[in-house]
């Protein structure tokens, strides 16, 4: 099966093999490219913890699992790398880490490159980064593969059972995974893998420290004034920009001073959704120009990393993804902001998130745009309810803390484990 899946490659590496040889604009640009062919990696020293996650959600928590294992293993080498740029952005980089890099590319010639240069004592994959060519090769030289925060929504499921052929085998050959909820682990025994190599340690997420910036010095670099009502949107997909904008549309019309900051998930979507807003007669300001001008009615954040710190703006928080079928995001970042968090119907992504903060009080969920906007308009005029809801937001992280450290004690389980044997 692997090698129908190479086969379907093929044509993925022709465009590479022009992607290698097109001039580049920039340094960045050409390091980029060389790391994804695994022609310029960082020297990593030997026996290395290589972990990975796919974008910037996922290097978030590369990177406290990183600080973790550092702060236990101080002479530990790590190598921490990301499939997207955005993601890279947000890598730890040395002296906190060895190396951090782009993925090489999932051919087997470059992965055995990659593994050629980093050679790692141990990889660990972050949330559900299944990459047969990796995992391939890790098997081939006998590298430990933990899988930590390990997720697994319904419709993946389907989709690994219909691929069983070549996800079934790389799934059992996985040493450990310490999955994000029960839910979760029972999807990873239903493909097969061994309910002994699975653990529920709980979401990582709930561990990601809180922004160190307060809403006071965040207004004052806005621009804001102190008593101006603020409703934020992060995380928004396509097509959703659209329904945020006619639910503040809405909560205008009872809070007329109300601003809203819209967070587009993908930097590609930030032009056209000054474009949405513009087209119902909303002014613009851009975040990365620094200031807001006093009679902006959207504040579009149009910097990567930014997002779970500029929450501490709002009075409520909209989380994306989930007014469309996209499955939904992180629906912590705006709990740990202290900010009500609000979210659509959408939540396969996060559904074990999303029912237990309905069941705390802490989340509430919204079922269109105007749903919505009833919700920000509520939440703006009503701030004892507003505050009630932060302090059950507050109680449920505290009482859902703790999966950092237990990811921890799994991946230096596994990597003390494996050197015993090896050495036995």
């Amino acid at each position: 099966m692997r090698m129908l899946y190479n086969a379907a490659l093929l044509p993925v590496r022709a465009a590479s093999l022009v992607f290698s040889v097109w001039p580049r604009r920039s340094p960045e640009a050409t390091l980029e490219r060389d790391q994804r062919l695994a022609r310029r990696l960082p020297t990593v020293p030997p026996e290395a913890i290589w972990i990975h996650g796919a974008s910037v959600g996922e290097a978030r928590l590369v990177g406290a699992l990183a600080q973790e294992i550092r702060r236990r293993r101080p002479g530990q080498p790590l190598a921490v790398s990301t499939v997207t740029a955005t993601g890279r952005a947000q890598l730890p980089s040395p002296p906190a880490v060895d190396a951090a890099f782009f993925l090489p590319l999932d051919f087997p010639a470059v992965q055995r490159r990659a593994f050629d240069v980093i050679a790692p004592s141990m990889i660990v994959l972050v949330e559900t980064e299944l990459w047969p060519n990796l995992l391939a090769e890790a098997e081939r030289r006998r590298v430990p593969v933990v899988v930590v925060n390990g997720r697994l929504a319904p419709e993946r499921l389907g989709r690994y059972r219909r691929l069983s052929g070549l996800y079934g085998p790389l799934l059992r050959g996985l040493h450990a995974i310490g999955a994000a909820g029960s839910d979760e682990a029972g999807r990873f025994v239903a493909l097969g893998v061994s309910d002994q190599a699975v653990r529920v340690i709980g979401n990582l997420k709930f561990d990601l420290p809180a922004s160190i910036e307060n809403a006071a010095d965040l207004r004052a670099r806005f621009g804001l004034a102190p008593d101006r009502p603020v409703v934020a949107a992060g995380s928004t997909a396509n097509g959703e920009d659209r329904l945020v904008l006619d639910a503040f549309a809405e909560a205008r019309r009872e809070v007329p001073n109300l601003l809203l900051l819209l967070a587009p998930r993908h930097p590609e979507r930030f032009a056209s959704a000054v474009e949405e807003a513009e087209r119902r007669g909303f002014t613009v300001s851009l975040a990365s120009r620094g200031e807001a001008v006093k009679d902006t009615d959207v504040l579009l954040l149009d910097t990567i990393g930014e997002l779970a710190v500029l929450y501490a703006l709002a009075g409520s928080a909209f989380v994306g993804g989930s007014l469309v079928p996209v499955g939904g995001h992180n629906l912590l970042e705006p709990i740990a902001a202290g900010v009500p968090v609000l979210y659509g119907p959408h939540t396969e992504h996060v559904a074990e998130i999303a029912a237990a903060l309905e069941r705390s009080g802490a989340g509430l969920r919204v079922q269109n745009a105007e749903a919505l906007g009833r919700a920000f308009t509520d939440l703006a005029l009503h701030p004892d309810d507003c505050a009630r809801r932060v302090a059950l937001g507050r109680r449920f992280l505290d009482a859902n803390r703790g999966a950092l450290q237990r990811g921890a004690d799994l991946v230096l389980d596994v990597l003390d484990r494996t050197r015993s044997d090896q050495h036995a």
